[in-house]
């Protein structure tokens, strides 16, 4: 059951770590240089600890979004959901990684046309997704050792071969705190967890022997290891990469936000070196675009056309959908979401946390 505990985890970090998740640590490392530590812990705060209370907190309900948001009535439900699948959805979060991998592979093949690239990729997707009973395996076993490895290999590459030192910054610790802790809000991680928490509750579940399915402290016990090792994952990535920010600060500021993790890349080890970096940054942002598209196509499906419209149709227009607005680019997607984020973000962490102190000040035997 280790075992499984461990591929649950590592899906998480693989279903966690995508678009913003690879640009957003290098940018707070190259706009706080020497203050990168001290960003990095806000951002640690905002896009592990808060999403993984997320995540468990989810579980704690049977990962039954309805349940879970219980107490603030069907009308809420139904537009958070909504709203959380589009943003999550094709119209933000899926978009936005198309970007990203576009952004790694443009700056190696700058004559590549944007909507070639953008059409395949999420041809691919859409293939990947089109079984959504093997996702979690998939996530566990081949996207998360290809995510992991490459970045460790690039993150320490890049500090081998960086000559140069960081530089002082005159920024405030405490905005560089707060403005890491504000910058997670744009990887939508904690939404993310409302819709994603359900794949890794119902993998534990089926994972548990026949006599244990129905013990629910068991499968809580299983689901909490699952998080820790997702968040120690994703610890360790995030900052290794603040850190690489900050090494390479000075030469990455004229470098479009989306294409951070490609320059580091060509800077430190040439262009070759360049090539395994766009790979896996497409693949960290292919994982995550697997789930959400998977996720909003069953959405669609079951609430919305009440299981009337073939799914597979559905998955094929989600796909149309996400090329169409990746056109808006990255910086343009980041701006429209963060304008939401910032009213949503602080009132769904206080509900969160609100959610579990209730669950457990009950007995674990409330329904609410």
């Amino acid at each position: 059951m280790l075992g499984k505990v461990v591929l649950a985890g590592f899906a998480i970090f693989a279903m966690i770590f995508g678009s913003g998740n690879i640009v957003f640590p290098l940018i707070i490392g190259k706009n706080f240089a020497s203050h990168w530590s001290i960003s990095n812990l806000g951002w640690l705060l905002a896009t592990v600890f808060v999403p993984l209370i997320g995540y468990y907190g989810a579980m704690l309900f049977d990962a039954d979004t309805k349940k879970y948001l219980k107490p603030t009535g069907k009308y809420f439900i139904a537009i958070f959901t909504f709203l959380v699948m589009m943003m999550t959805g094709p119209f933000g979060v899926t978009a936005r990684g198309v970007n990203v991998s576009f952004g790694g592979i443009h700056i190696l093949s700058p004559n590549m046309p944007e909507w070639i690239f953008n059409i395949i990729y999420v041809a691919i997707t859409i293939l990947l997704a089109w079984n959504p009973g093997k996702i979690v395996h998939l996530l566990g076993t081949i996207f998360t050792p290809l995510k992991f490895g490459g970045i460790a290999l690039i993150v320490i590459g890049a500090l081998y071969f960086c000559e140069s030192s960081i530089p002082v910054s005159e920024i405030p610790r405490l905005v560089a705190f707060i403005n890491g802790f504000e910058m997670g809000y744009q990887t939508m991680d904690l939404l993310a967890a409302f819709i994603m928490a359900t794949s890794i509750y119902v993998y534990i579940k089926n994972a548990l022997p026949d006599d244990k399915k129905n013990d629910k402290n068991q499968l809580l016990k299983f689901c909490a290891g699952a998080c820790v090792v997702g968040g120690i994952v994703l610890t360790v990535v995030y900052t290794g990469l603040a850190f690489v920010g900050a090494k390479y600060s000075i030469a990455l500021q004229d470098t479009p936000d989306e294409a951070l993790f490609t320059e580091v890349a060509k800077i430190a080890m040439g262009s070759y070196a360049s090539w395994f970096v766009a790979i896996v940054i497409a693949s960290c942002c292919l994982a995550t675009n697997i789930v959400l598209s998977s996720i909003f196509t069953d959405y669609v499906y079951k609430d919305i056309c009440k299981e009337k419209i073939n799914r597979k149709l559905i998955l094929i227009l989600v796909g149309i959908t996400t090329v169409a607005v990746s056109f808006l680019g990255f910086a343009k997607l980041c701006s429209l979401m963060g304008l939401i984020l910032a009213k949503l973000y602080p009132i769904m962490i206080i509900f969160v946390i609100a959610r579990i102190i209730y669950y457990y000040a009950k007995g674990s035997k409330e329904d609410a």
